[in-house]
């Protein structure tokens, strides 16, 4: 862009650099310990760094190739040839490419990071179309893929099974879009999941720091960050789409937005600053839609491809939103998922009050494996102090019910399977269910189900950020919010059950101690504290178990309780903290609210 030769002679000296490292016999891992590994870059020995190179490198050399000499081209292309295909044969082994399907990790061995390095494959192919002819059946590779394989993280209704932090891997996949969109292909983002995937991250995410389903990178939070803001208003024109552009405008996050970071970041993160800048200006023939108020829009969404549910009192409004996130997944609690079947967060006024409890400092490490892939950091039930099996495909689960009326929204989970897979004894958990109403956008009402063919015990499990207490006389739990805004509480019955309750503010298996102490980057803008875990659990073993549990968030330092009781037909009469007297009627095939 500038004609400057120092860029050219910086650009021709990298190419030519990392054109000389070293690179292991095809479908053979490079092994550092038989011998030095220059550049340790290759897609056998480490996929990442593998991925970070070759995303950008062929598409400099594209631009660079008239300047290039003759004998700069062909030393550059034969690395080229060798890493290309190298990386392609990974991608397509790694991830069982051929037996991956739309909305399923059923029938293939599926892995995050082929997914993930796909519209890499079919973007170098395309920068080498002319050089090696090879290259095109990368871009074919990956074409096919997005025509008729994408996503397996799911379907129609535009969720992701890994998560809402794992979801931003679609702005990688959408630069393959982009290239379809600028070769004029039709078939650039027009699937029914083009269309419905930024709604997956608007109805999931808040601007401020929140805990998610699923991994999050920044010390166990996430938010709307810059580079979510900067992709829903280049989605806004994609899709001529008004709530994206509205969404993207409650960014609080004041870190720096790719268009500010311009080239000076070349950090780890992806898309880089610079390829923002790049789609952007693809796509500035298209005007900038009207914004859409986000009120106008369904307060509650189902994600049905991914079992996720998202109920909201004021969407587009943080401050005043309360929002109540449920998952019931058949992705179970394989790849970037936990074992969270029938798990709920629940946000209000501009807080978060009952979490997910899930730091990773690196992936696998002590704490990630034991404590937050566990169901023992979730807001679910533990059987004999077993949860759901973590890590297998096996743990599933499904919304059988989502269900709108004037009063109230009901949605059913059933996380029968992902129990049973856990347990040693074959039929032993004959069922789990979870029901959970949102009462008049207001408060939730949730009925636990347990059916055991042998008695045993069930442990009950609340987390929260810092100050959670348990009233044992009252069955009642509070949570006072970190930041000051809003408290939540909690009434647990149980007829014919009694209940002993221990609540802790430390970690089993603590967090690793350099992040505690401060190792991290201006990315991070969480805190790696200690929470508070309230545990439950019934003082005698029976078969059958009936849980209510109505959960009131408030404005405020102050909790409210609301006054409840429970009938022996399982009838609840709550008196709210706001003077109205509600008769909630819940069974296995009606919900009755008066």
């Amino acid at each position: 862009m500038t004609g400057e030769e120092k860029y050219f002679a910086k650009a021709r000296e990298i190419l030519l650099a990392t054109s000389t490292w070293t690179l292991g016999p095809l479908g053979k891992p490079v092994d550092w310990r038989n011998g030095p590994v220059p550049g340790a870059a290759d897609i056998y020995y480490n996929d990442e760094a593998h991925f970070r190179l070759w995303r950008k490198l062929p598409l400099v050399y594209d631009q660079l190739r008239p300047r290039l000499s003759a004998v700069d081209r062909a030393t550059i292309l034969a690395h080229f040839r060798a890493r290309g295909a190298r990386s392609a044969a990974w991608v397509a082994k790694q991830g069982d490419i051929a037996k991956v399907r739309r909305n399923s990790i059923e029938g293939a061995e599926l892995s995050s990071h082929p997914i993930r390095f796909m519209p890499m494959t079919g973007l170098t192919g395309l920068a080498l179309w002319d050089d090696l002819p090879e290259a095109r059946a990368w871009w074919e590779f990956a074409y096919n893929f997005y025509r008729d394989q994408f996503s397996p993280w799911g379907g129609d209704d535009g969720g992701w099974g890994e998560g809402s932090a794992y979801w931003r891997g679609t702005f990688d996949h959408a630069t393959f879009q982009d290239a379809l969109l600028a070769l004029g292909d039709p078939l650039a983002y027009a699937s029914p999941f083009w269309k419905n995937s930024p709604y997956f991250a608007l109805y999931n995410v808040q601007p401020y720091l929140h805990t998610i389903f699923g991994d999050a990178s920044n010390a166990g939070r996430f938010n709307l960050e810059p580079t979510t803001a900067d992709y829903f208003e280049y989605m806004a024109r994609v899709q001529q789409n008004g709530a994206f552009l509205s969404y993207a405008a409650l960014c609080s996050d004041q870190r720096p937005r790719p268009i500010d970071k311009g080239l000076a970041g070349l950090d780890r993160g992806y898309p880089v600053a610079a390829e923002f800048l790049v789609r952007n200006f693809g796509v500035t023939n298209k005007a900038i839609p009207p914004g859409q108020p986000l009120a106008t829009l369904p307060p509650h969404r189902y994600f049905r491809d991914v079992g996720w549910v998202s109920l909201h009192s004021a969407l587009g409004r943080p401050d005043d939103d309360i929002q109540v996130t449920f998952r019931a997944s058949p992705y179970g609690s394989f790849s970037h998922s936990h074992a969270d079947q029938l798990g709920f967060i629940l946000n209000a006024y501009g807080e978060g009050l009952a979490i997910n409890s899930s730091y990773r400092e690196f992936h696998n490490s002590p704490h990630h494996e034991q404590w937050t892939r566990q169901s023992i950091s979730k807001n679910v039930i533990l059987i004999d102090g077993v949860g759901q099996l973590a890590k297998s495909k096996k743990s599933t689960a499904r919304i059988t019910r989502f269900e709108q009326s004037p009063r109230a929204v009901w949605t059913t989970g059933d996380a029968t399977a992902a129990y049973q897979a856990a347990q040693k004894t074959q039929g032993r958990v004959q069922r789990v269910t979870r029901d959970l109403i949102f009462i008049d956008q207001r408060y939730v009402v949730l009925r636990d189900r347990v059916v055991l063919a042998t008695p045993g015990k069930i442990t009950w499990l609340l987390h929260a950020e810092k100050d959670l207490a348990w009233d044992a006389s009252r069955a009642t739990a509070t949570i006072r919010g970190h930041l000051g805004k809003s408290t939540l509480t909690a009434r647990v019955f149980a007829p014919g059950a009694s209940w002993q309750g221990t609540v802790s503010t430390k970690f089993p298996v603590p967090v690793d101690s350099k992040y505690t102490d401060g190792v991290g980057s201006a990315y991070i803008t969480g805190t790696w504290h200690n929470q508070a875990h309230l545990s439950i659990e019934t003082a005698t073993s029976a078969n059958d178990f009936t849980v209510y549990t109505v959960l009131w968030p408030e404005r405020g330092t102050a909790p409210t309780t609301p006054s409840a009781t429970v009938s022996a037909a399982g009838v609840l009469t709550i008196r709210r903290p706001d003077g109205k007297t509600d008769v909630v009627s819940v069974t296995d095939t009606a919900l009755l609210v008066r």
